[in-house]
């Protein structure tokens, strides 16, 4: 099997596969840890459902915000790999016009 020189390429890009597969789980932290923030306001305050409800909109929006900034964030650092060209194989066209013109 033939190695490219430009493997780091590949191992860069899996990485970034990996961690992109996880950004789903953002918005479900955000959400979760804007809701127990909300229950802990609303037993202080004794606001029982007002606070938590706001906060979890809060936590939804704020979590999909920064999800999608991490995702565009992750996607511009993939790397392409340039394919390598192929040779261009002499066409008899060409030698014919050049064996004309001498």
């Amino acid at each position: 099997m033939k190695t490219s020189g430009r493997w780091w390429i590949r191992v860069w890009n899996l990485a970034l596969a990996g961690a992109l597969s996880q950004i789903g789980f953002i918005p479900v932290v955000a959400v979760v840890g804007a809701m127990l923030c909300g229950l802990w306001l609303d037993l202080q305050l004794g606001t029982r459902p007002v606070l938590t409800a706001a906060c979890m909109m809060m936590g939804a929006a704020l979590g999909l915000v920064v999800m999608v900034r991490a995702a565009m964030t992750a996607v511009a650092q993939f790397r392409m790999e340039q394919p390598s060209k192929p040779e261009k194989p002499e066409s008899s066209s060409s030698s014919a016009s050049e064996e004309r013109s001498s």
